[in-house]
């Protein structure tokens, strides 16, 4: 059985911090439960951010992979200093959301809520304007106040500390030494504290990722702006009357050419690097207004060109904008250790155990660092999991050396990125895994009880993904009724 626990830092409010926090609150164990973000509001990721003006600060530092470095701490603590361009720009620190007016969720409320935090049945304005009166989906901000309402609700406003960043998170003399910055108006307050335990629920879309394309630097550097990440989309107006090359097959690139399309110059172009993501398959990029093209393989900073691996240029003359919907790589500055760990893999969380468990040190945990669908309800088969394992009275990991053996033979066969730390489609076997470990609840307390993977869940699951599909294929019919001409069948 492992060790108890007693003090338990959380570093992240938004939808895994909150569930973390319910779960460590309702085990009834801990003296000392914090929780840290570096946002003013609760929400984490489902903050929205329009004030915070929107751009990659240097594409050739996240080509590099040193866009997001820790910052220099104060020698003496606690301590006041004031404001910096290293500390507080936040560009350079990735603190902006990738959020845009329109987002909605892409999972329904069935899917994406707690067992016990159900989605209230509210749909806003914007909604109703999109989906109509039987929406599947929510408006960002009806999920940002959801995620608010967990701590709310449940008493746990009392653990947070918003405006507080972790700047260093360090284990001394068997400690969790946190070192912390609290931006004040005029000047930050920075002091530490110490924890037992560390649990980092801070997420995974913060940094964006860029493919290493041939040319992208110097191209960034001719044409300023041109360049754009889909975590910095704002909207579809902004690309009124402009030539677009969106870049990906996952739902983001989605998402983006299908907010675009009313306003950018006809046609959108989609760049594939391979087939589109099998849930979705072709849908999304079947309509009359959208050019499917191979891979970008050079960018031309001389002309502006686009050249493809099929061979086919686009002239720079015909391109405004260039979005890489491509995804994110993960980072976190404030755990040097592990930070030194993810700059020598490739687009993953290395030394993590079902990406949950730190392998080396059982007192570190992960929460909402993967992805395939679920979102957000694994993170509550995460959160319980890490509560009873913190508590000590989980079921024991396996050893360190079956846990390193899980590891090379993910690596082995996935190799990094998306389809390292993607669930999907192994969902049951992750949800049951995380549920052993959890056991029941210790008698007497008010700890929560995890069901068994139903499932009826991959039933709604695929409901929902038929319901995007036919309204992607709905979207295709009217504009080739308005053309007259039908689309290619194939792409």
């Amino acid at each position: 059985m492992p060790s108890r626990a007693r003090r338990v830092a959380v570093i992240g409010a938004g939808p895994a911090g909150a569930i973390v926090t319910d779960a460590l609150a309702k085990e009834q164990a801990f003296d000392t439960i914090r929780v840290f973000d570096r946002r003013p509001v609760i929400g984490g990721t489902w903050v929205y951010t329009p004030h915070l003006p929107a751009a990659i600060p240097s594409v050739a530092a996240l080509l590099a992979g040193t866009a997001d470095s820790a910052v220099p701490i104060p020698p003496t603590l606690p301590a006041q200093t004031p404001k910096s361009e290293a500390v507080n720009n936040h560009q350079l620190r990735f603190s902006d959301s990738a959020q845009h007016e329109h987002l909605h969720s892409n999972i329904i409320p069935a899917i994406m809520s707690y067992t016990a935090e159900p989605f209230p049945n509210v749909l806003s304005p914007q909604t109703l304007a999109k989906y109509g009166p039987d929406a599947p989906f929510r408006h960002r901000e009806v999920v940002r106040r959801w995620i608010e309402d967990i701590f709310l609700r449940g008493g746990h406003a009392k653990f947070l500390e918003l405006s507080t960043t972790v700047e260093r998170a360090e284990k001394v003399n068997g400690e969790w030494v946190l070192t912390l910055r609290r931006e004040g108006g005029a000047a930050d307050y920075w002091w530490q504290e110490r924890f037992d335990a560390l649990v980092v629920a801070s997420g995974h879309y913060n940094v964006p990722w860029l493919p290493p394309v041939d040319g992208l630097v110097e191209y960034d550097a001719r044409f300023p702006g041109r360049v754009v990440h889909s975590k910095h989309f704002r909207g579809g107006e902004k690309f009124k009357d402009k030539k677009v090359i969106v870049v990906g097959g996952s739902v983001s690139a989605h998402e983006i050419i299908h907010e675009i399309l009313p306003y950018a110059k006809h046609p959108v172009v989609a760049s594939l690097r391979g087939d589109p993501i099998p849930s979705f398959g072709w849908a999304p990029f079947r309509h009359p207004h959208i050019q499917v093209r191979k891979q970008i393989l050079r960018l031309d900073p001389e002309t502006g060109a686009v050249h493809f691996t099929d061979s086919s240029v686009i002239d720079g003359r015909e391109v405004d904008h260039i979005i890489f919907a491509t995804g994110y790589t993960f980072s976190l500055p404030f755990l040097p250790h592990v930070q030194e760990r993810i700059s020598k893999a490739y687009r993953r969380l290395p030394g993590v155990y079902q990406h949950t468990f730190d392998i080396l040190d059982p007192s570190l945990c992960f929460v909402g660092m993967l992805g395939g669908g679920f979102t957000f309800r694994v993170y509550e088969w995460q959160a319980v999991a890490i509560a009873r394992h913190l508590a000590g009275r989980g079921r024991a990991l396996p050893s360190i050396a079956e846990q390193q053996t899980w590891e090379a033979q993910r690596v082995a066969i996935k190799k990094g990125g998306k389809d390292y730390y993607s669930i999907a489609p192994d969902y049951e076997a992750f949800f049951e895994f995380l549920r052993e470990i959890a056991g029941d609840p210790a008698r007497g307390t008010t700890g929560r009880v995890l069901p068994k993977f139903d499932p009826e869940w991959l039933k709604t699951w695929a409901r929902m993904v038929a319901h995007k599909i036919r309204g992607f294929e709905e979207a295709r019919k009217k504009a080739e009724a308005e053309l007259g001409t039908p689309v290619r069948a194939r792409l």
